[in-house]
């Protein structure tokens, strides 16, 4: 790889992903890969995207409520407690309302929060913003 390659490569948005959902991690992996940034990661469940984002360094960090085992409150909680990914912009994209989990995400260092059904343009939009703008 060139001096240049690699310049690039570490320009582009680092992306993490907590989704359980196949279909909904294809369509968020592709517009991350569309958008010229790189999937750093990604996870069904609580537990192994904690231990993931003590190693990895992420932009961005895309979060289900409802996961395979434990919950996106369980990552945020333990990011918030640790100190980890403090910069790192978290968006809550959930099946949940923002009644139900807004204000638990926004307390826990959410950045967003939108509701799959119908804010997930507004996802597609933000990646396509921060990568525009490393």
């Amino acid at each position: 790889m060139t001096a240049v390659g690699m310049t690039e490569a570490s320009s582009a948005l680092h992306v993490y992903m907590i989704e359980d959902s196949p279909i909904f991690s294809r369509l968020l992996a592709a517009a991350v890969e569309s958008a010229g940034g790189e999937l750093v990661g990604h996870s069904d469940n609580a537990e192994q995207a904690i231990a993931d984002l003590s190693r990895v360094d992420a932009d961005l960090i895309l979060v289900d409520v409802t996961l395979e085992s434990g919950s996106g409150f369980d990552v945020l909680e333990a990011l918030q407690r640790s100190g980890k990914a403090r910069s790192a912009t978290k968006v809550v994209l959930t099946n949940h309302t923002a009644a139900e989990c807004g204000g638990l995400s926004y307390s826990l260092g959410a950045t967003y929060f939108y509701e799959k059904e119908h804010d997930s343009w507004r996802v597609l939009e933000l990646i396509s913003k921060m990568a525009a703008s490393k």
